[in-house]
């Protein structure tokens, strides 16, 4: 895949689409080492200084996928596959359903993706040589353990990602999902999940891992499972969202 480079963008999402917009045929790269307006679920802030990793696919939406969702867990399988090798036996990655990596327990990376028409724009985050301050949940850089450039992670986890959605566009996720929930963060723990965007109603049990439709399951105390699709989750015995 095709990778452009940057130093500076407002959003490397925002610069995917101006390209699409311009006449770029999708199936392409965008990559900043440093974002000024860059964004996360529910139009979160999230910051990317200068010298860590914020990468955009632009890819043709495919038609008639109603897994759709699970290109989420796909990208968090991905990226944890690129990480994982990366930290080695020097730091523990685990996936954050649907797909934020966790570097021991501490937020690494994050993904926002968005549709907008006939293109999907998958953005990734990742703290590469500095982490955020005052947010509410710890965060990590992987500077702490390990060097390697922006362009390296950068072209590690474009070829990576691309051989992974290869896969997926061909058999789904089911094939992945046992590879994703042997690396899923809080499973066989208490954990809760927000059940409304506010993070005001939650929901608690015990997680169980993903389903092959990518939803998170929590069994409460009598053994019911019940699955949700949607939602932030925090581990019961911290109560702090990471």
């Amino acid at each position: 895949m095709e990778i452009t480079f940057y130093q500076e963008v407002d959003s490397t999402n925002s610069e995917a689409k101006r390209l699409v917009d311009g006449g770029k045929a999708p199936g392409f790269a965008v990559v900043a080492k440093r974002q000024t307006a860059g964004r996360g679920r529910f139009d979160r802030v999230w910051q990317t200084p200068t010298g860590n990793l914020a990468l955009t696919f632009a890819i043709p939406a495919p038609p008639s996928r109603p897994d759709l969702p699970t290109l989420a867990l796909m990208t968090g399988l991905a990226l944890h596959n690129v990480l994982q090798p990366l930290l080695g036996d020097r730091a523990q990655v685990k996936i954050k359903w649907p797909n934020d990596m966790l570097v021991n327990g501490h937020k690494v990376s994050g993904t926002l993706i968005e549709r907008v028409g006939k293109v999907l724009y998958i953005g990734v985050g990742v703290n590469l040589v500095s982490r955020p301050e005052n947010v509410p949940y710890e965060t990590f850089s992987l500077a702490e353990v390990v060097n390697i450039t922006v362009e390296e992670l950068a072209e590690a986890v474009t070829a990576h990602w691309s051989a992974t959605l290869a896969q997926w566009l061909e058999t789904g996720f089911a094939p992945l999902c046992d590879d994703y929930n042997a690396h899923l963060y809080g499973r066989g723990e208490s954990l809760r999940i927000s059940l409304d965007r506010e993070r005001a109603e939650w929901a608690e049990g015990t997680c169980t891992g993903v389903t092959p439709e990518g939803h998170i399951c929590l069994a409460d105390s009598e053994g019911h499972v019940t699955r949700y699709n949607a939602g932030d989750i925090d581990i019961i015995r911290t109560l702090q969202s990471v």
